[in-house]
């Protein structure tokens, strides 16, 4: 199938692509969704510089992090949430205003990434409901950070109750219902579409998986031929189709694998993914790997993590716009390389997270920069200062990167290799990298530009105490007064 596309590489990123609702991506380069690191709640004026620096890099597709349906139940105190407010709809056409207002023609698709945290919401750590209030899910239980005393502390300090497991199919279709009217509310904030989040061990994945929900009931109104696993999903959907105009984009983000015992494998979320292509209700499709309370995609390359479902899957699929569009994201930050993804049909587009964070104009300025020739046009592997010795220190296990690193954690194009030795606690690997990301986020949120030489411990300063518990001092509480900030 090579012969269909450009043989020149930039030519073929900016190639277009059409969905099955007749939407066309202007090229092949999205920005992931990652957490911003900024204020929670409702999007406000950092959010809007944020995002109108990402509008101007010449990205296919710009998606937001998370925004929960349920206000009372984040992830974080950082997710943007839809609110039963007259303010909700505004803002987000606001923050939609500022990404498109230096977008070079033609403009990105524009897509609100919609989510539940369920389990692993906790209210101790969001301050969105008393601590006594449980998160939801499918069972009761409390998510894993890891192995031993610090971690088990950890665990009830974050949950000091266990999730409620949701046994009454009404209260299923009400939360279905929450995707829904969001839905409509980022429609009439004027945005292209939206993503389901059915990946890392969010609500929609854990009523997918045989892990956390062992025993699926069917739902009301779900005909017979859709597998019970399906019922939330389907209702979101068809409620979505139902509520929005057809150019209205439906995206869905799931898991290849679950990676844990128990969890869904390869083939299992493989034929997960073609019952839900055959109800043509998903227009876009992003493909992800791992849980948070077993994140095994911090401790694999990526390169292995899809090499097999990409092989035997995607090429089975119809191809768009019979069939979603489908979005590979991670380690894919070279040109060749991601060109060579979308002859192979191994992807139609490729997403790019954490490197944004660092350039937000990346496409324009070296991926479909022609001023750049091959082995340039990448992002280049770089260290997080300071963040082995912090690793180390809350007990999250030792980096193994695929070139050594003494003193940093190193992000390449191959990925790092991470693994736990021994107790510890899983998520400190994968989170010390998040936290300093989100960090060059909140900087470009103050005006500033992303700094890569940025120390992990004065990050954690200037940041995490200074800006955020502090609100930037007497400086900070003046632009707020003002609102300059």
């Amino acid at each position: 199938m090579s012969n269909e596309y450009p043989p020149d590489d930039i030519d073929l990123l900016s190639s277009p692509v059409t969905l099955p609702n007749g939407v066309v991506i202007p090229n092949r380069l999205a920005k992931a969704a990652m957490e911003e690191g900024l204020k929670g709640g409702l999007p406000g004026r950092r959010h809007r510089r944020l995002y109108r620096r990402w509008g101007r890099g010449g990205w296919g597709v710009v998606l937001t992090g998370n925004v929960q349906v349920d206000a009372a139940q984040p992830a974080t105190p950082h997710d943007l949430r839809i609110h039963d407010s007259p303010h909700t709809v505004p803002l987000f056409h606001e923050l939609h205003e500022s990404l498109l207002a230096d977008a070079p023609d033609p403009r990105p698709l524009t897509l609100v990434q919609l989510s539940h945290a369920g389990m692993q919401s906790s209210a101790t750590y969001s301050l969105t409901r008393a601590p006594w209030v449980p998160s939801i899910g499918p069972i009761s239980g409390r998510p894993s950070v890891g192995t031993g005393f610090v971690a088990w502390a950890i665990e009830r300090a974050l949950w000091p109750v266990a999730a409620r497991a949701v046994t009454n199919p009404a209260e299923w279709c009400e939360i279905a219902g929450k995707f829904v009217d969001a839905a409509t509310a980022v429609e009439d904030a004027g945005w292209s579409g939206v993503q389901l989040h059915s990946a890392h061990g969010y609500l929609l994945a854990e009523y997918l998986s045989p892990l956390t929900n062992p025993h699926p009931r069917p739902l009301p109104g779900v005909p017979e031929r859709v597998p019970v696993r399906l019922h939330l999903l389907w209702l979101i959907l068809t409620g979505i189709h139902t509520a929005t105009e057809r150019t209205f984009v439906k995206a869905l983000k799931i898991n290849c694998s679950d990676f844990v015992a128990g969890g869904l494998d390869e083939d299992a979320s493989a034929e997960i993914i073609r019952e839900i292509v055959r109800w043509r209700l998903v227009d876009l499709l992003e493909v992800s790997g791992g849980t948070y309370g077993n994140p095994a995609f911090a401790e694999m390359g990526r390169e292995a993590l899809f090499a097999h479902f990409t092989r035997a899957l995607l090429p089975t699929l119809p191809p768009a716009p019979e069939g979603p569009a489908i979005m590979l994201t991670g380690g894919l930050h070279d040109r060749s390389l991601i060109a060579r993804c979308i002859r192979s049909r191994a992807a139609d587009l490729v997403g790019i997270g954490r490197p944004a964070a660092l350039q937000p104009e990346l496409p324009v300025k070296v991926l479909l920069n022609r001023a750049l020739g091959k082995g340039k046009a990448r992002v280049p592997p770089y260290i997080i200062p300071g963040s082995e010795f912090y690793r180390r220190l809350l007990g999250g296990g030792k980096s193994r990167p695929h070139s050594k690193a003494r003193n940093g954690f190193r992000e390449t194009n191959g990925v790092v290799a991470r693994r736990d030795e021994g107790n510890g606690i899983k998520l400190v690997g994968a989170g010390v990298s998040t936290v300093w990301h989100e960090w060059q986020m909140a900087r470009i949120g103050r005006g500033e530009n992303p700094d890569p030489t940025l120390d992990f411990l004065r990050g954690a300063l200037a940041n995490t105490l200074w800006h955020d518990i502090l609100g930037g001092g007497p400086r900070g509480w003046y632009r707020h007064w003002m609102g300059t900030d």
